[in-house]
């Protein structure tokens, strides 16, 4: 293990001042540039309603909060397009005529378009779109269960700004668009008005670029890479074993048919986070993978004195056949087959009403995409996305609690350890 990490970190910092390679050609070991940093985000505008204790409607608006949130990200196309995903460091809260509001942008998936590409001291415009969750919670503290739900939304905001590359830092002044910002919040069991989400973003951030591929470049260019590949290939070495770890987010597709009979004022439950493990075996001629992933993950929601907890431990088994090779740039796509441990419980005013588990198999489709400039590395970063359209818990005869997930694994760290010895 100490092998790996130090490979892998001697291989990201003895390359950082090449980031920029692409701008003296466009190869496949210039495809793509790793990125990480931080920025701060400002939420400007929105309103909601609040009743008062005659149960009368009133409005306020919401102040300016400020979020930072962690980015991990990669320039990809030489410069031209920018994926990063964003989490969220602290949580923004604020109160105002007795309503105790958290509200806060969640993990955000974003990509951006460069007309004119990424370059040392310059200063480039973008335009984009993200995947943002917003998160919104309202307690009345005039009520008796005062906590209200958990609401989060799904929404795709348009982006624009200016980058400035120095060196290996970007520097960047952006702005997001959220047209579609308004949603029903329930305010008691009964009683519903509308929530205006902030409909700008103000982002100021930082990031650092590091090269990780550039010093395959050589060896290809001569032939020695094709030469050795060939070699291996014929003698089967490049048939390997292989481990993975990352983290993946899980966004909740459907509500659940339970909350919609018993408890409509019910959100669905918010976008959780876990670890995601792989072990698996790749086949060279063929260019497949096979993988064992597991995932564990746990998230809670309620509201008015209802409170629900579910959870899922997975264990996975993909083929995943490789589709083309762009400049390195290799996506795949194949089923899954898994065994679920799916568990929920509530609890009404305190007192449980559900313990519910079972275990059962389940199917659904994996894709992504590797950044593989050759099939001789002993490393390679992979995107995952897992999707089980038909996934639930059996909630009495007729209803159900939904686990129909899509997971998003942005960046997986995969190692070859067979190719570390060699």
């Amino acid at each position: 293990m100490k092998t790996i990490i130090l490979v892998l970190v001697g291989s990201l910092f003895c390359q950082f001042l090449t980031a920029q390679v692409y701008t003296e050609k466009q190869t496949r070991h210039r495809f793509a540039q790793l990125n990480f940093g931080a920025d701060l985000a400002t939420n400007v505008g929105g309103k909601s309603h609040y009743l008062t204790g005659g149960d009368q409607l009133n409005e306020f608006d919401f102040p300016l909060t400020h979020q930072p949130r962690l980015i991990i990200g990669g320039t990809h196309f030489w410069g031209h397009a920018d994926f990063t995903i964003s989490f969220p460091l602290l949580n923004s809260r604020f109160s105002k005529n007795d309503q105790d509001v958290y509200y806060r942008s969640g993990v955000e998936t974003a990509f951006k378009f460069y007309p004119w590409r990424i370059e040392n001291k310059s200063f480039r415009p973008y335009l984009g779109i993200a995947l943002s969750t917003y998160q919104y919670e309202q307690d009345n503290k005039k009520r008796v269960w005062s906590d209200g739900p958990n609401l989060q939304v799904s929404r795709f905001p348009l982006l624009a700004g200016f980058t400035y590359n120095y060196g290996n830092q970007l520097f960047e002044l952006g702005v997001s668009y959220n047209y579609d910002n308004t949603a029903d919040y329930y305010l008691s069991e009964i009683e519903r008005a509308s929530v205006e989400l902030s409909p700008f973003q103000l982002h100021l951030s930082y990031r650092y670029m590091l090269e990780t591929t550039l010093s395959a470049e050589k060896s290809w260019e001569s032939g020695k890479t094709q030469e050795v590949t060939q070699k291996l290939a014929e003698r089967g070495d490049l048939n390997s074993f292989f481990v993975g770890a990352g983290f993946s987010s899980t966004f909740w597709l459907n509500e659940s048919s339970y909350n919609k009979e018993a408890h409509p004022y019910i959100e669905k439950y918010p976008i959780s986070n876990m670890p995601d493990f792989a072990l698996g075996y790749y086949l060279h001629k063929p260019d497949l993978n096979f993988t064992l992933a597991y995932r564990g993950y746990e998230s809670q929601t309620g509201s008015y004195g209802v409170d629900q907890n579910v959870s899922r431990n997975s264990l996975g088994l993909e083929v995943t056949k490789f589709l083309f090779d762009y400049h390195g740039f290799d996506p795949f796509i194949g089923p899954v087959v898994s065994y679920e441990n799916l568990s929920f419980t509530e609890r009404v005013r305190g007192v449980e009403n559900h313990d519910i588990e079972d275990q059962k198999f389940a199917y659904g489709v994996t894709f992504g995409w590797d950044i593989r400039p050759n099939r001789i590395q002993s490393w390679i970063l992979r995107t995952n996305l897992r999707w089980y359209p038909k996934l639930d818990l059996s909630v009495g005869s007729d209803q159900n609690i939904s686990f129909d997930n899509l997971e998003f694994n942005f960046i997986q760290l995969i190692v070859f350890p067979e190719r570390l010895l060699d």
